[in-house]
């Protein structure tokens, strides 16, 4: 028997009552706009030391993949940050100024592969793990500025250690666990964890106790977000005994990658580089 309008919008109106309570929402009038902080999980990078100007110009054509104009973005941003340090000295602005400095090496070098056409082609001037180094590099220093990697970036730096791992007889011997934990670094900072997890699980036990891999483990734990275990092979890696001493230069290097953005100002991490790095 059907039941009655009337009988219909009761049991309506009671299983609206029953119904488990909705989200509340808010409601936005038309054509206004409103802001939601996100609290970023990417830690300080060593460039928030000083006012943005050139150096988030440089970052932008990075982004972009505009090598030639990102470099001499980042030498203006060295000549800006060192200006300031001149005015206001102080450790955090100097190694600002280390940091444009290096990524201007790195936009000059990824330049070098643009032929006179300009379009990028892969392998031009590098063998293709440094290609990806340096690709990835590039693509932390854009998540560091934006908080998100660029997928073509992460396209390329992909492409570059996914061709190590092709690569046949001695081209690829001693290189592929190097490649495959950049490859997990890199598609951990893209967002997909479980894909960099599944390129750390290919690497050998025998592999991750061997320490000429502590490097890259370190980066690839970083990237996954898991701290104490970045900072246990970063120590194996830089506290090396001889004959593997790391010169200053490498050090300072190191201390500023984008990798540790996570750690840097924890007394562990800054105690380790404190011998190398000037005060």
């Amino acid at each position: 028997m059907l039941a009655s309008p009337s009988a219909l919008a009761g049991l309506l109106a009671l299983g609206a009552t029953l119904a488990p309570p909705q989200a509340a929402s808010i409601p936005l009038p038309p054509g206004r706009t409103t802001t939601v902080p996100v609290t970023s999980a990417l830690g300080v990078s060593v460039e928030h030391a000083g006012p943005g100007g050139a150096f988030d110009l440089a970052v932008a054509l990075d982004a972009e993949e505009r090598w030639p104009e990102a470099a001499a973005q980042y030498q203006q941003a060295v000549v800006e940050w060192s200006e300031a340090l001149r005015l206001h000295p102080s450790p955090a602005l100097e190694r600002a100024v280390q940091k444009a400095e290096r990524e201007h090496q790195r936009s000059l070098l990824l330049a070098s592969t643009l032929p006179a056409r300009g379009r990028f082609e892969p392998s031009a001037r590098f063998n293709p793990l440094e290609e990806g180094r340096l690709l990835r590099a590039k693509l932390m220093v854009v998540r560091a500025a934006r908080g998100r990697a660029p997928p073509d970036l992460v396209a390329r730096a992909v492409a570059a250690f996914e061709e190590v791992l092709r690569a046949a007889g001695p081209q690829r011997a001693g290189l592929e666990t190097e490649a495959r934990l950049l490859l997990c670094a890199t598609r951990a900072a893209a967002g997909d964890r479980a894909a960099a997890r599944l390129e750390r699980a290919r690497v050998t036990t025998a592999e991750r106790h061997d320490l000429d891999n502590a490097l890259p483990l370190a980066v690839c734990a970083a990237a996954l977000g898991e701290d104490d275990e970045a900072m246990a092979r970063l120590e194996i890696y830089v506290q090396r005994p001889a004959p593997h001493p790391l010169d200053p230069y490498t050090l300072r290097d190191l201390y500023l990658a984008n990798d540790w953005d996570r750690l840097r100002g924890q007394p562990r991490f800054e105690t380790l580089f404190a011998a190398a790095l000037p005060p």
